[in-house]
């Protein structure tokens, strides 16, 4: 729009309707176009290499000082505001609510608790394939139609979910549509937009992100088992599925991809960096950043020793949160906790681990990650040790409290994923490193469910999470930062 009354302009004409639409792009969300300018246009003057004007909503980043001084909230902000929205309601009905469902459904059809815990650990399996797919189609087309995607399939998995009357429909419900829909539009989606509009403040502003997972926890875990103790599972599922579409479709609109396509700088800086290399390099952009950030492709990312022990790190904690989250609601009622009760404690330990997310998102941006993820590992392994000796009310607290508030590992660890293999690439490399990390995931409930089934008691199983937290801490520590590679040190 502001393209076309800018040529009448500079003919000498409609110079007033040239500033009124460039008024009106301000204050409009171009919802669907995928190069929809954000607030302050560009000055007429702005031109490329080529001396060309530039593509709508795309600049060279060079010029940007005066370009990216904004007032008011910076965009990257309200992209962390729909980010969170998503996924905390995402979270609590996907990741949390299956563990409210779990004990419905096993009652109904008489599935052993292996057996059922299978769907899960497939969806796992499935991220395990998509995750490396999924990467680099948010780096290509951006995170919003990807969270679109995401968005429509998990709402009609729930829909279908209501409808199921077998455990072959159960798994294809399941693993189909809510698991590829959850991995398609909301962990690694969100988790690029958030980090590609920030470098300095990255570990907050994921911080922040994730404490949707917190309260996905801590606020809908209450309202789904409400909802299935009032009007039955079935019920609960149809009516989710139908508030994701309301509740996700209009944030995700608002999420961008990248800020220098729309004129900003990374963070909201309003000063031009230094460049980092010459004009007549800029063909190899991809290789070093204009805020003297390294880029790793993610053939360069998987030959460094940094990848692959993250990647483990991460994945020996999944092994034990995964199956903590999907088998506590039944492990608390085998000992005599009623499910209203366990339901509370499994929202208190989600709702504990905000201050802990927020706490380490902050201090990642001043501290060493690597002890910072240390410590909120071994915090999470006292936890499950007073979850595994729980028998009374107040042992449960202790463990909300510990379990929770060392829930901020992941938030640093995607911030030092960023910080060491930097932005361009951050969902391809996210994706790949996903696939990893949900060998644990797979393998974390189906085992604790077989242990139950085999022994009729988790003991063993929660014994086995212990050790493997307490080998992620002791990894993390070992994650060095890369040297950059050997095309750009040349």
């Amino acid at each position: 729009m502001r393209l076309c009354f800018d040529k009448l302009s500079t003919n000498g004409r409609a110079t007033s309707l040239s500033r009124l639409a460039s008024y009106a792009e301000r204050r409009l969300v171009l919802w669907y176009s995928p190069q929809a300018a954000l607030p302050c246009p560009a000055p007429p003057a702005l031109w490329n290499d080529h001396h060309t004007p530039t593509a709508l909503g795309r600049r060279d980043i060079s010029q940007l000082g005066s370009v990216a001084t904004r007032k008011g909230l910076f965009y990257g902000w309200w992209i962390v505001i729909a980010c969170w929205t998503i996924t905390l309601y995402g979270s609590g009905i996907f990741f949390y609510g299956f563990s409210v469902f779990f004990q419905p459904i096993v009652t109904e059809f008489g599935w052993s608790r292996a057996v059922t815990s299978g769907a899960f650990a497939l969806s796992q399996a499935e991220g395990f394939i998509e995750g490396p797919i999924i990467g680099p189609l948010v780096d290509k087309y951006g995170p919003r139609k990807l969270m679109l995607i995401g968005i429509i399939m998990v709402s009609i998995g729930f829909v279908a979910l209501s409808l199921i009357d077998g455990l072959l429909a159960f798994y294809v419900v399941y693993v189909l549509l809510l698991a590829v829909g959850f991995n398609t539009g909301f962990f690694i989606a969100a988790q690029a937009a958030v980090g590609n509009w920030f470098i300095r403040r990255r570990s907050f502003a994921l911080g922040l992100l994730t404490t949707a997972f917190g309260f996905g926890g801590a606020v809908m875990v209450p309202i789904i088992a409400w909802l299935v103790s009032e009007y039955g599972w079935r019920s609960a599922a149809f009516s989710l599925g139908i508030g994701m579409a309301i509740i996700g479709l209009p944030m995700a609109v608002l999420v961008r991809h990248k800020p220098e396509q729309y004129g900003y700088l990374p963070d909201g800086r309003v000063e031009p960096p230094a460049p980092v290399r010459a004009a007549g390099d800029r063909a190899n952009a991809p290789s070093v950043s204009v805020v003297d950030e390294v880029d790793f492709t993610i053939w360069e990312a998987l030959r460094t020793s940094a990848f692959w022990i993250l990647s483990l790190a991460f994945g020996f904690r999944t092994l034990a949160i995964s199956a903590t989250v999907i088998h506590q609601i039944p492990l608390l009622t085998d000992r005599g906790f009623s499910e209203v009760a366990a339901a509370g404690v499994l929202a208190l330990m989600s709702g504990m681990s905000v201050p802990g997310r927020l706490l380490f998102g902050y201090l990642g941006d001043f501290f060493d990650k690597r002890v910072l993820v240390c410590v909120a590992y071994l915090m999470q392994g006292v936890g499950l040790v007073v979850l595994l000796n729980a028998t009374r009310l107040e042992h449960l607290y202790l463990f909300t409290v510990v379990f929770g508030l060392g829930w901020g590992a992941p938030t640093v660890l995607v911030a030092l994923r960023g910080d060491y293999f930097g932005r361009r690439y951050f969902a391809t490399i996210a994706g790949v490193q996903q696939s990893v990390v949900a060998i644990g995931t797979i393998i974390g409930p189906v085992y604790a469910g077989w242990i139950f089934d085999t022994t009729r008691s988790y003991d063993a199983a929660f014994l086995t999470f212990i050790a493997a937290i307490v080998v992620g801490a002791i990894l993390v520590l070992f994650a060095r930062q890369p040297k950059p590679p050997s095309r750009i040190a040349a």
